[in-house]
């Protein structure tokens, strides 16, 4: 090889270079990590991901986009996605930025990972009896695995405890009882049972606390309640409260034997409240009525007495201040003058 030597040969090596140095242009997106652990607790890990994008050979302001409509913050050229943000099992974050007309991009697909821990699930279990009620004790009880239920006799005797409603006849009921299964203990704990369902012609031993009723026509009944109606009995209370009673005996409200309204309207047709008193008759005999209160502002004509046969009466007219009788063909009799009674 002939060495470099000569004017012109030193003159080509100090005026032509021979390498032209790199320019090429690269964008760059780098993520702190590639998925959100989703533990069982639904507490992710790590609690943000920042993905950060490098220029190679070129310099500004990338713009950051995000599938799903996933929620990004940014500082300059750093944006971040929180495990809230995420929408979705799977994102792509993508950056991108032009630069002489040109346009780079790059992107990180990040995903939710969950761990698999199963987490409780809830049981039922059902047994049909012809006994009156189950016990209620024991409150909980627990058997293993996700498959078991509660053992023969558990509540009652004669129970046999299974996945599905079995069928059940006349003077036969229906209870339930709900469990949970725990995978960390490997456990089904149940509850107490409770009535379901029941098939009776009739409710007569039923005893329960209905709450708010909504009902038809309701025959037959006897309603009662205030503190001094605590049974079914036609009578006033004895105890000194009040309340009411009504039945096919007559309607009871307040109490007659302590101060205060009291009202009774039987079925016999006595009418009682105080001041007043109507009692029946009989087909020998008229009603009675008493008024023992204050007539007060009372207007009109007042008829007093009445013939049946004849339809001959005495009234009193306050408008014309005296006691009129009138005869049986309708003539009026002044029988007293007010001013007379005065004087």
């Amino acid at each position: 090889m002939t060495s470099i030597g000569g004017t012109r040969d030193r003159l080509i090596m100090n005026t032509v270079p021979r390498f032209e140095p790199a320019n090429d242009r690269v964008l760059l997106l780098a993520a702190t990590a590639q998925a959100f652990k989703v533990a069982a607790t639904t507490i992710a890990a790590p609690v943000s991901i920042d993905f950060t994008a490098g220029l190679v050979n070129m310099q500004g302001q990338v713009a950051f986009s995000a599938s799903n409509a996933s929620v990004l913050t940014r500082v300059g050229n750093v944006a971040s996605m929180t495990y809230g943000g995420m929408v979705g099992d799977s994102v792509t974050v993508t950056a991108s930025i032009v630069v002489d007309g040109l346009t780079y991009t790059a992107s990180q697909t990040v995903s939710k990972i969950f761990d698999g821990v199963t987490g409780n699930s809830a049981r039922v279990c059902y047994s049909k009896t012809s006994l009156l009620s189950l016990a209620s004790a024991p409150a909980t009880l627990s058997t293993e695995g996700a498959a078991s239920y509660p053992p023969i006799d558990t509540w009652g005797a004669g129970t046999v405890w299974e996945g599905s409603p079995p069928l059940f006849g006349a003077g036969e009921s229906l209870y339930r009882s709900d469990g949970i299964f725990n995978p960390a203990s490997g456990t089904t704990k149940w509850a107490a049972p409770y009535l379901n369902a029941l098939k009776v012609g009739q409710l007569s031993a039923i005893s329960a606390d209905l709450g708010k009723v909504t009902a038809g026509d309701i025959f037959s009944a006897t309603l009662h309640g205030g503190a001094g109606y605590p049974a079914n009995n036609y009578g006033w209370p004895s105890n000194g409260g009040s309340g009411f009673h009504l039945s096919d005996k007559g309607l009871l409200i307040g109490n007659i034997n302590v101060p205060g309204g009291f009202f009774q309207l039987s079925s016999t047709g006595l009418l009682e409240m105080p001041g007043l008193t109507v009692t029946p008759g009989t087909p020998t005999t008229a009603p009675v009525a008493r008024f023992s209160g204050e007539l007060v502002a009372a207007t009109g004509t007042i008829g007093l007495l009445r013939s049946r046969t004849s339809g001959a009466r005495v009234e009193i007219r306050g408008d014309v201040q005296k006691v009129i009788g009138i005869n049986a063909s309708g003539a009026e009799v002044v029988v007293v003058q007010i001013g007379d009674l005065d004087a």
